[in-house]
């Protein structure tokens, strides 16, 4: 089954244990309510590998931890307010007291479409209106303060006898200054119908980690008869150790293992270790390379995991690459030079390979190399370091970037006053294909 963590405010945790046992009977939850945008933050940060995915009790604890986390690698939804949450609520409103002046009752704007005016008519749709909040600048922990002014605002200006609300975390203020309001809360049916559509998204990533993954290994040495009995009793010895649902076997030069992509990103822990490297290293004293290919089939990923073994080889020494079915080359694993890829860098980037005499593929390999430092310099020395290749070579890569007008010579500085000064390049690929 899987596993589902819920964040949300006590208030909507009430709520949302109407759908409790249908939950249940489909998937593990476990309830982690939040006091504060930072208790939210400290609950995601210590649980959020336990979960194979999330809901969350409205957008805002999303847009919180996305703002500090960045986009979620795992599947989630929130619950929203559907168009018959209003009509529903209306009605109730119009049971209670059928003389109701909706014009004086206040809605926050809708996420979805609601048609107030087939309701009341022009004269008598409800106050619609939207904190003047730059929701898409504003950080969403800065979100609190305003929406508060703003409801207090509406209040004080005597043009409504009614708030509807939807950040439920806002009732404690509302209740302090007396503001007669209501807090529309998602209904079963729709928040159902959101669980459903999580189920859904869970299940097609199940269906995608069933996929194949194919491993290569072989050495780029000359292995004799013995060395390559050892490899093969050293991959096997691995595979129970670890307690992996490998298949093995020979083929020509090389070990072929089968597996799925589910196992494979458990094993390098979400494509950034290969600890099967690790284990054959300690028990050869020959290098050795692992390559991973995966895909939709069989084909692909082995064709993939061909590719994987020519960057691997290019080492020439113990290494381990992985190519994935979208083109996406992530290596060397394991190691401090790993980074994130493609060969396949499209007609434009091939055409200005051509024209700068550099290999297309080293445009992907900078920008990638430039976002794990999270600045937009390079050195001759850290490129040659990532690339795994001599200082002069990066050095001429840097010159004919800057030839083109990819890369700026910001300084120069030399230490103790003795070899050839150091040249920092800013390297401006931001508006490549």
């Amino acid at each position: 089954m899987y596993s589902i963590g819920i964040f949300a405010t006590t208030k909507s945790l009430k709520n949302i244990m109407n759908i409790d046992q249908e939950m249940r009977r489909q998937c593990n939850v476990t309830y982690l309510p939040y006091t504060s945008p930072e208790h939210l933050e400290f609950l995601y940060k210590q649980n959020m590998d336990q979960f194979d995915g999330f809901l969350f009790g409205g957008s805002y604890p999303y847009e919180v931890l996305c703002s500090v986390f960045g986009k979620m690698q795992k599947p989630y939804a929130y619950f929203n307010i559907s168009d018959r949450d209003y009509y529903k609520l209306i009605a109730t409103l119009l049971v209670q007291d059928p003389h109701t002046d909706f014009s004086r009752v206040y809605f926050d704007i809708p996420d979805t479409p609601v048609d107030f005016r087939s309701i009341f008519g022009q004269d008598g749709v409800p106050f619609l209106a939207e904190a003047p909040i730059d929701w898409d600048h504003v950080d969403p922990y800065d979100w609190y303060q305003p929406l508060k002014d703003y409801y207090l605002q509406m209040w004080d200006s005597g043009k409504v006898d009614l708030l509807v609300i939807r950040f439920g975390s806002l009732d404690d203020f509302l209740d302090r200054h007396q503001i007669r309001h209501i807090y529309l809360a998602p209904s079963t049916e729709s928040m159902l119908e959101t669980f459903r559509g999580l189920m859904m998204q869970l299940d097609a990533v199940t269906i995608h980690d069933s996929a194949a993954s194919i491993g290569l290994v072989r050495s780029p040495s000359e292995l004799s008869e013995k060395q390559w009995k050892a490899l093969g009793e050293q991959l096997q010895a691995c595979n129970k150790c670890f307690g992996l649902p490998f298949l093995i076997y020979e083929h020509g030069d090389h070990y072929e293992i089968t597996t799925n992509i589910s196992v494979l990103k458990e094993l390098s822990q979400q494509y950034t270790t290969c600890p099967i490297t690790t284990f054959l290293d300690h028990g050869l004293n020959y290098p050795v390379c692992v390559a991973w290919g995966c895909a939709n089939n069989v084909i692909d990923a082995h064709r993939n995991a061909q590719r994987a073994m020519k960057e691997a080889m290019l080492c020439k020494e113990s290494a381990a690459f992985i190519v994935l079915g979208n083109n996406v080359i992530i290596g060397p694993l394991s190691t401090a030079r790993r980074i994130t890829y493609t060969d396949k860098p499209g007609r434009q980037l091939e055409q200005l390979g051509g024209q700068l005499s550099i290999s297309p593929s080293y445009f992907s390999k900078i920008a990638s190399i430039l976002s794990q430092k999270g600045e937009d310099t390079l050195t001759a020395k850290e490129l040659a370091f990532y690339l795994d290749i001599t200082p002069r070579s990066a050095s001429r890569i840097l010159a004919k970037l800057e030839l083109g007008g990819l890369a700026i010579l910001q300084k120069s500085h030399q230490l103790n006053m003795r070899g050839r000064p150091t040249k920092v390049y800013k390297i401006c690929l931001q508006d490549l294909p």
